[in-house]
């Protein structure tokens, strides 16, 4: 009896607070608005939070990496509109992608050399990487979207496709996510990366390759930026310039709000695709109930808030019991 209520204990411990308060919106709007609770409607909240997901994957470990990343969303943009401008020029869509993909990927690239080679924070180098990517998307479509009459079968059928009534492209998402969360928790990769995080200088002289890291997560967050932006555009049947409003409210929350679980105070992937649920519910629910746009996004910063505190509040001990660590070896005679 003592083991089962210890285990009962379990799940109502700190990590998986996001869990709960996923479950305790859905049974709140469901309580609310008849038309929340209709099984499409929930499926639709699963298939639209894989936008935000895809859109932020990356993101998570460059913030896990303790630096950060502004340029996503006008990356998914640029990827939105190279993949357009190459369709209506006559190229199939699975080249047409690859393409985006591949210059989408430069720009991460740039950040790497911009932080790497030229010290430039993150926060400064990203934001340099977002004007260049927003004015190249504007270029591309002469500063208009990309119109489509029709979407390839086989994109349409991943993006809104489903089996067995569960969407195709979710399920697609979850397989992503469980390769992601092995490698960041199953691999020596896994390991540097939070060890970047929480002690660069001491990670350097213990021989982890940062620059190497640093490099490979920011050209992965550009590309998977890019796939977003690619999947905005099966969803809104267009190439679009700007993403820039809500997608980064809602990307740059549901990646905080994952560090509230199973890693408290680190960001990780799990909590992103949770939080990425969590956001795409919050919105779908109020629409439903008529509320303002702008109280959602009030609220969505309010969340995203939490995050940032909590991720501070955990790292700021343990930076504070390393600087005293070394200031005991460096006074010891």
């Amino acid at each position: 009896m003592r083991n089962f209520f210890s285990k009962i204990f379990k799940i109502f411990q700190p990590q998986f607070i996001l869990i709960w308060t996923l479950m305790a919106l859905i049974v709140a709007f469901s309580f609310l608005s008849s038309s929340f609770r209709a099984y499409d409607n929930l499926f639709e909240i699963l298939r639209t939070s894989c936008n935000t997901a895809v859109l932020v994957l990356g993101l998570t470990w460059i913030i896990a990496m303790n630096e950060i990343d502004v340029a996503f969303p006008d990356i998914a943009a640029f990827g939105s509109m190279v993949t357009a401008f190459c369709v209506m020029e006559g190229l199939p869509w699975s080249l047409s992608i690859l393409i985006a993909l591949l210059t989408s990927a430069f720009f991460g690239l740039i950040s790497g050399m911009l932080i790497n080679i030229f010290k430039v924070p993150s926060l400064i180098a990203t934001i340099g990487i977002t004007t260049i990517a927003k004015s190249a998307a504007y270029i591309i479509g002469k500063g208009s979207p990309i119109y489509f009459s029709k979407i390839d079968p086989t994109v349409n059928f991943l993006v809104y496709g489903k089996i067995y009534g569960i969407p195709v492209l979710f399920i697609i998402v979850l397989l992503l996510y469980i390769l992601a969360a092995f490698l960041q928790n199953r691999t020596k990769l896994g390991q540097y990366l939070y060890a970047l995080g929480e002690n660069r200088q001491a990670a350097f002289e213990a021989g982890i390759p940062g620059k190497k890291i640093i490099y490979a997560f920011f050209l992965l967050s550009a590309t998977l930026a890019s796939l977003g932006g690619v999947l905005l555009l099966a969803s809104f049947s267009s190439g679009q310039p700007n993403f820039q409003g809500s997608y980064f409210v809602d990307g740059l929350s549901a990646v905080f709000l994952g560090a509230l679980t199973i890693k408290i105070g680190k960001p990780n992937v799990i909590g992103t695709l949770i939080g990425a649920i969590i956001i795409s519910t919050l919105t779908n629910g109020l629409t439903l109930l008529g509320v303002p746009f702008y109280v959602g996004i009030i609220i969505k910063g309010l969340l995203m808030l939490v995050g940032v505190v909590m991720i501070v509040a955990t790292r700021y001990p343990f930076r504070k019991a390393t600087r005293k660590i070394h200031t005991q070896s460096y006074s010891s005679p």
